[in-house]
Order: structure tokens, then sequence, then C-alpha cells
């Protein structure tokens, strides 16, 4: 995967997009990049509630999570790597407190504020990010927004099925 710039570098609004093949680093990167949003301070609007990662499984957002969590975690306990690794992305504002200092600071109280709202903590499969956009949207389109989505595939399988049949030929 590309380096990821300097919070100091990034332009707004920014968006990113990652499609490499398996173990190209994209979950490592993005997870990097959702961490290096929150704790920097040249990012504006850089609240938990305010940012978004969006991914294609359950299981990938899980994951996904963890390790935002995991990158905190190492920070506030002062990890070499990981302090070394953000010190590269962060711009910390020199001060009286050494950077590694501020960095754990940061960290902590982030960990905190994410698992004390954690709803607001936005990494999402598509489907049910499209679900949350459509069910605030739901009345404007005329919609009762305590719809729920029901996932029938007998349908789609029954259907599916008699092409299938329909292709049989003796011998085949």
């Amino acid at each position: 995967m590309n380096e990821l710039l300097k919070d100091s570098e990034l332009r707004f609004p920014h968006c990113m997009v990652l499609k490499a093949s398996a173990g190209a680093g994209k979950t490592r990167a993005l997870t990097s990049r959702y961490a290096q949003f929150l704790l920097s301070r040249k990012i504006p609007a850089n609240k938990i509630q305010n940012i978004l990662a969006i991914t294609f499984s359950n299981n990938a957002a899980k994951e996904m999570k963890e390790r935002i969590l995991g990158w905190l975690k190492k920070l506030y306990f002062k990890d070499k790597e990981a302090i070394d690794e953000f010190m590269k992305l962060v711009h910390v504002e020199s001060s009286s407190e050494k950077p590694e200092d501020i960095l754990s600071k940061e960290a902590g109280r982030l960990i905190e504020e994410i698992l004390s709202n954690y709803s607001d903590f936005y990494v999402k499969t598509i489907d049910s990010f499209m679900t949350s956009l459509f069910k605030s949207c739901a009345v404007d389109f005329g919609y009762d927004p305590d719809f729920d989505i029901l996932m029938n595939n007998e349908e789609i399988l029954s259907y599916s099925f008699e092409l299938f049949l329909k292709e049989i030929r003796d011998g085949s």
C-alpha cells in the first residue's frame, strides 16, 4: 500500500478508496488512517461520529474496529513501533510534554470516548450504511422509518432452479 500522508498534508473533503489484492495491506492502511484522523489536531471535525469507514462484511468491520482500538491501545501504552509510525502521520504540537506522552494521553482519551459512545464508532458494512441512510430519509421517500429489511432467498432460489432446469437436456 502507498505510504499515508501526514495529517498536515491532507486536503478535505477527503475520500479514499483502496482496491488491492488480499494481503496487500488495505485493512492496515484504513485502520491507520482512521486512527490518524482521530488523533490529529490538524484535521477538522475529527470526532468519532464524523468519521466513516465502510467495508464489505461484518467480520471485516469487526476486525477494523478491533485494529483501530488496537492502534490506540498500543499508543496509550507507548509501544515504540506504534509511536514511531504515528509520529510520521500526526503533527504533535511541541510543548513541555514529550510528543509520545501527548499521543499516549490522546489515545487514552479516545479509547474512553469510543467505548462510552460505541454506537458512534462508524465502521460499517455497505449494507448497514445504506440501510441507515435509507432509514434517515424514509419519510421523505414516503416509507415508514421503522421498516425492517427481510432477506428471503426462496423466490430467487426457486427462479434460479427453474432456469437451470430449462437448460437440462437428455444426456447432459
